[in-house]
């Protein structure tokens, strides 16, 4: 998140100070229960552990390119859950292999690990020339598998390429294997010989060598190498052991598929509409929004290393502060919960001040939004045991406990005027907006911690604290408007826009009170009470979006927010998840997502940090991909935020805290707030299934429910019908449709209507409530 300095991060002094402490940071405990979570992985240097050679974990650490790119950047990765170094993919059909302990070299420089390519990307063409324009089809499988297939056509032969990895246990060691197709097919009259020329170290040949291919007739090549052990020490298997005991290509793939296929489908399953979204481009919106979805999940899974949270497998390979917690609410509220106590255990160690990372910058935020994550974790599996052995635990391998968090390092971040000091969140000097509405979360999140686990002492000063916070933001936030002439929300609560990077036009960084986990939606979300004056009104939110998009209005196309600076972001959805909370910009959230499937994809369902400038016509890979300014990809930071950002627009479960200490919950249910008006169309049904309510971390037993809409038109009017199917939350229900805004609602049936602010509040125990309009 709005990190350009990740280029220029620390000296190179310091840079080697912190490689030279990551082996070091986190040691197994010795005894107790400690002793049964598994540590932030101890990176080597790389794997041939060569110390002259670049090394191949951290931030912005040397990678190589497509050696078939043509000019192009299009990545994306291929791997497994926990493996240490998944493999970039690329655009042509080879892929880059860090796990390998051998050499490559390109461009002058001399890499750890293995590239495989695949000179069948080659046919047809003359030597050193490109590909034609947009001529390059690059897609996941089924539209969302990490089976990444590279196809096109030249001179009457179709061409495939597909990778993917599965793991195998072969002598009693597991491997990620990497299986690809050559997959050829003669469209012509007369027979052709393509090779499928496979290269790379200890590269099997699983079939028969030949060819040459007949009219009519598709001839298949099958290769296979071993690319990663899981962090072992373990032998890479020959060639000769891996041909008589890899399994066979078709095998590996349907063992992928089962994989993934029940890692996703776990998860809470949204159904959209293929109709039009406005200011998008793109075609059938649901299909492809539900499979970036999908892919987003086994993305996470295979950027995870270990069982520690890392946040992309190129550029950002290492466990990034204030990435950590939002990738773990986004796992916890889709219903993964493989690892959560050590996710949320080795995460909490990356929080701790001066921990080392590895070339990027360390940001306070990331330690305000931990008790968030560790609040959506409790809330849905009510294990109250491993919270409260962790809530004030002292032990440094995982980092400060959560009430040293709040109590001691927020405590010493207050300034004089009772907000947060100046800090570098958001990679330059301010007293940033999203840094206050991350405490204000943070604080709301350890109320509703310490009430679960019997401290009621530091939930009522967590709420003292909160209110403290909110009503110092409102003073400061409301002078700083009078002082300068506006009123919005701004960047940072004491100086305008115009004093700070966010007076660039295109420095996305102007919504960052939208972010995503650091705004007035969540914290709504996490029970922060009071929510008001200024940092509480939606209206200041949309007046935030109003001028930012006004300043950008013909020069970058709605819904971008520009990158830092310059044409979009990875993050675009995370600055739009804070519509959800607006009145006008509801519908942002999913908008944006669409928007960025169709316009700004470096790999498939996968996206750059930052894009610099806007897609090229002239990219092999057909498309509208814009090219890197910077970061890694695919990113789980920013996929993160666009699940979330799609499940709460359709469901949304929160908290509210009533009584004055013990406090008492219940979870609220938001229904339907962010979903666009164009798909509450007759014959269209809006949905998500599978939402868990909640998880028995033992048992891995869960309860999960569902919500649909459907539109109809039986007369002059629509009727929206709402059902709730399985274990809802223990709160009120409420639909808050924006289409209300637009339409007057004539009866309800199931729930009661509220003009005043738009919301159906469903009746008790009602499954189905009917809502008819007047158009």
């Amino acid at each position: 998140m709005r990190r350009p300095a990740r280029h220029s991060r620390s000296s190179i002094f310091l840079s080697a100070l912190l490689i030279l402490a990551a082996s070091t940071v986190v040691q197994p405990a010795a005894t107790g229960a400690v002793a049964a979570y598994d540590p932030v992985p101890a990176m080597p240097h790389n794997a041939c552990n060569n110390t002259s050679l670049p090394r191949s974990y951290g931030t912005n650490f040397p990678t190589p390119r497509d050696p078939y790119a043509f000019g192009w950047y299009n990545q994306s990765a291929i791997g497994w859950q926990g493996n240490w170094y998944p493999a970039f993919s690329y655009l042509s059909g080879s892929y880059f292999a860090r796990g390998v302990p051998t050499t490559y070299a390109q461009g002058g420089t001399t890499y750890c690990g293995a590239m495989y390519s695949f000179g069948a990307f080659t046919y047809g063409l003359s030597a050193g020339q490109s590909p034609s324009a947009q001529s390059i089809q690059w897609t996941m499988d089924s539209g969302y598998l990490p089976a990444l297939r590279t196809s096109f056509t030249r001179n009457n032969v179709a061409i495939s390429i597909t990778n993917f990895a599965n793991r195998a246990v072969i002598g009693g060691n597991a491997y990620v294997l990497a299986y690809t197709r050559v997959s050829v097919t003669n469209n012509g009259t007369g027979s052709v010989t393509v090779p499928p020329a496979g290269s790379g170290p200890n590269l099997v040949r699983l079939t028969p060598a030949g060819d040459a291919v007949a009219p009519g007739q598709t001839r298949n090549h099958d290769f296979v190498a071993a690319i990663d052990r899981f962090g072992t020490n373990a032998a890479y298997p020959s060639t000769a052991t891996l041909t008589s005991s890899a399994p066979n290509y078709d095998t590996a793939y349907g063992q992928m598929a089962a994989f993934w296929n029940g890692r996703i489908n776990a998860t809470a399953q949204p159904s959209l509409p293929n109709v039009t979204l406005p200011n998008t481009g793109l075609a059938n919106p649901g299909t492809a929004l539900r499979n970036a979805y999908r892919a987003g999940t086994a993305y996470h899974l295979m950027v995870q290393v270990g069982k520690a949270p890392f946040s992309g497998p190129n550029n950002y390979a290492w466990l990034l502060n204030h990435d950590v917690p939002g990738e773990l609410v986004a796992r916890f509220t889709t219903g993964d919960f493989s690892d959560a106590q050590n996710l949320l255990l080795t995460g909490r160690a990356s929080e701790r001040p001066g921990f080392p990372s590895v070339g990027a910058n360390w940001y306070w935020d990331g330690v305000w939004k931990t008790p968030w994550a560790w609040a959506v974790y409790l809330m849905k599996t009510d294990d109250t045991a491993f919270v409260n052995e962790f809530f004030n635990d002292n032990q440094t391998q995982f980092g400060p406990s959560l009430r040293t968090m709040m109590r001691t390092h927020l405590v010493s971040q207050l300034d004089t005027d009772g907000t947060l000091k100046s800090n570098f969140d958001n990679d330059s000097t301010g007293k940033w907006i999203l840094s206050n509405y991350s405490a204000l979360i943070g604080l709301a999140s350890y109320k509703y911690i310490a009430t679960r686990i019997g401290q009621t002492a530091e939930a009522q000063w967590a709420q003292q604290a909160y209110t403290s916070l909110h009503n110092s933001l409102n003073t400061v936030i409301a002078r700083n408007q009078q002082a300068n002439g506006f009123n919005f929300l701004p960047c940072e609560v004491q100086r305008a826009n115009t004093a700070n990077r966010c007076n660039t036009f295109n420095d996305a960084n102007w919504a960052q009170a939208g972010w995503s986990g650091q705004n007035q939606w969540d914290t709504m979300l996490m029970g922060g009470n009071p929510l008001s004056g200024v940092v509480g009104d939606p209206a200041q939110l949309d007046r935030m979006y109003a001028w930012g998009f006004g300043r950008l209005s013909g020069r970058v196309p709605y819904p971008s927010m520009g990158a830092f600076p310059g044409y979009s972001t990875g993050y675009n959805t995370a600055y739009s998840e804070g519509g959800l909370y607006a009145n006008q910009y509801r519908d942002l959230p999913i908008t944006s997502y669409a928007w960025q499937v169709q316009n700004t994809t470096g790999g498939p369902n996968a996206w750059w940090e930052a894009n610099g400038s806007g897609p090229s016509s002239g990219n092999i890979w057909a498309g509208n991909h814009a090219g890197p300014q910077f970061g890694a990809i695919p990113y789980a930071w920013p996929i993160a935020h666009q699940q979330l950002a799609l499940i709460r627009a359709i469901a949304a479960e929160g908290l509210s805290a009533s009584g004055s200490g013990p406090y008492t919950y219940t979870k609220p249910l938001y229904l339907g707030r962010g979903i666009p008006n164009t798909w509450i169309a007759p014959g269209q049904t809006v949905a998500v299934s599978n939402v868990t309510s909640s998880y028995n971390a033992g048992s891995g037993a869960r309860s999960t429910y569902g919500v649909s809409f459907s539109t109809s038109r039986p007369g002059t009017g629509r009727v929206i019908t709402v059902d709730l199917t399985g274990t809802l939350p223990n709160g009120p229900i409420y639909v808050q449709l924006p289409v209300f805004a637009g339409s007057t609602v004539t009866a309800v049936s199931g729930g009661t209507y509220n003009s005043a602010n738009r919301t159906v509040t469903v009746t008790s125990g009602a499954r189905q409530i009917t809502i008819t309009l007047n158009n």
